[in-house]
């Protein structure tokens, strides 16, 4: 066991989620138990290393990172991250669907090339930026992941795009200063980022104090 192995308690609630093999539709039998491949995922997921570099008594390698990939490529891992989001707020007594959430961006030094690598002005770095959209408990809603040099307004507009197709009973979200100020309040006074139901976006308290007195 490893830290980041799952717990026979945490296996019962995360087996559900993932694809049952029918043996009516043939195929090979599964060669190593899916719990195995999980903790050699999370393995790599919690430590940062590399695949070849995980301790050999958990699923091999390429077995584990062709399992990770399928996966991703069926949406197996959103719809659990979604189902378990859901667990959760259940347990807190709360509807699954969110009413309010909190945006907010953070942008990452990276060296490598592409059309998703910008320059930030604001925060003088070149990289990429990333938009977390979470609910009150700080659970994520959505996420995305585009140039730094986009800026905070136009990138909340692709994150809130739709989200009311999703979460439909979301109605409220707070974002800091850096999506208006006084000059372009932007994204906080218009209604046109959620043309399915307008959201009503505003910035938290304390981040709107900072915005009244810096008019930038």
């Amino acid at each position: 066991m490893y830290e980041s192995s799952r717990t026979d308690g945490q296996w019962a609630v995360l087996e559900p989620l993932f694809p049952q093999r029918n043996p009516c539709r043939g195929g090979r039998p599964l060669r190593y138990p899916r719990r195995l491949i999980i903790d050699r995922i999370l393995y790599v997921l919690r430590t940062g290393t590399a695949w070849r570099h995980v301790p050999h008594d958990l699923a091999p390698w390429d077995a584990a990172y062709r399992w990770f990939r399928c996966r991703r490529a069926d949406g197996t891992w959103d719809r659990g991250h979604d189902q378990l989001r859901d667990l959760v707020r259940v347990a807190e007594g709360r509807d699954p669907q969110p009413s309010a959430a909190v945006l907010d961006s953070q942008t990452a030094h990276s060296h490598e090339g592409g059309e998703a690598i910008g320059w930030d002005a604001g925060k003088r770095t070149r990289g990429r930026k990333r938009h977390l959209l979470v609910n009150t408990s700080g659970l994520l809603l959505k996420a995305m992941v585009h140039a730094a040099s986009v800026q905070e307004r136009a990138g909340a507009k692709l994150v809130l795009a739709g989200i009311t197709t999703v979460f439909p009973l979301l109605g409220l979200v707070w974002a800091d200063a850096g999506y208006a100020n006084r000059i372009n309040q932007g994204l906080l006074a218009g209604d046109d980022i959620e043309p399915q139901g307008p959201i009503e976006t505003e910035a938290a308290p304390r981040l709107q104090d900072e915005l009244n007195r810096d008019p930038m």
